[in-house]
């Protein structure tokens, strides 16, 4: 009859025959997997298998993974906000220029930048809105003689292409 001290107590594995222990190890076995007793336990049975084999170990996180998604929703709104400032000021570049280029005025915006209404501080930068500054100016007579002698420039370089092919 075994006695109290011929027991196992809850913290000692039981260790089943080597063939068992490698598919247990493997997780091929099929069966439900139960968790180890301890760390201590689970070493050592690794250790009982193979010389080579070592069980990996779960590293505990320096933040939990809440804060994780809070740091890197911080840098990609960082990152978002003034990207998307710029992106508008530039959309409003373009159709500055695109209004300027149809209108029949006898002088033209050809060059100007979007700026901040109210560039005194970041948050004025990103959220006080933008307005348009025209830099340079044209008048309709030297735009349309430009336009003119560029598309000519164009015509003559195509035909001295076509003329070198034949």
């Amino acid at each position: 009859m075994p006695t109290a001290t011929d027991t196992f107590t809850a913290t000692q594995p039981i260790d089943p025959p080597t063939s068992a222990r490698a598919r247990v190890l493997s997780g091929l076995d099929g069966a439900p997997t139960r968790p180890a007793a301890s760390t201590a336990a689970r070493s050592a049975n690794a250790a009982a298998t193979s010389p080579h084999t070592q069980v990996p170990t779960a590293k505990p996180d320096a933040l939990p993974r809440w804060a994780k998604g809070v740091v890197i929703g911080g840098v990609l709104l960082a990152v978002a906000m003034p990207a998307s400032v710029l992106l508008s000021r530039s959309m409003l570049v373009q159709a500055a220029l695109a209004e300027q280029g149809k209108s029949k005025a006898a002088m033209i915006c050809t060059a100007g930048e979007g700026r901040a209404v109210d560039g005194s501080s970041l948050m004025g930068w990103l959220f006080g809105g933008s307005y348009f500054h025209c830099g340079g100016w044209e008048t309709r007579e030297a735009r349309q003689q430009r336009d003119r002698d560029r598309d000519q420039a164009s015509f003559l370089a195509r035909e001295r292409a076509r003329q070198q092919n034949y």
